[in-house]
């Protein structure tokens, strides 16, 4: 094989690889990811890169709870969910980065 026989290839590799990594950070950000609020209480739902989607609250089991409590479980489950998603991004455009790496 000649020397741009060799590049050609090289650059072809290249080429699939960040096709690769931009494919992972992009169904990073876009997929969703849901996450149980707690004591029975319903899910929140962040996008792939943390931002909130939905809150879903059950009616009965919110109604035991005080404003502040409630308010707590809420926001716990949207910064657990914030953190989950953020973290699932990276292990996804790392995973997609390994094979970069000979």
């Amino acid at each position: 094989m000649n020397t741009y026989d060799r590049f050609y290839h090289l650059a072809r590799e290249i080429d699939a690889r960040v096709a690769a990594i931009e494919q992972a950070a992009r169904s990073g950000r876009t997929t969703p990811l849901t996450r149980n609020i707690g004591e029975g209480l319903g899910a929140v739902t962040v996008d792939g890169s943390g931002s909130l989607i939905a809150v879903e609250l059950d009616r009965d089991a919110a109604g035991t709870q005080t404003g502040a409590s409630l308010a707590g479980h809420v926001l716990r489950a949207i910064n657990e969910a914030e953190n989950a998603a953020s973290a699932r991004r990276e292990a996804m455009i790392t995973e997609a980065s390994r094979g970069m790496e000979k």
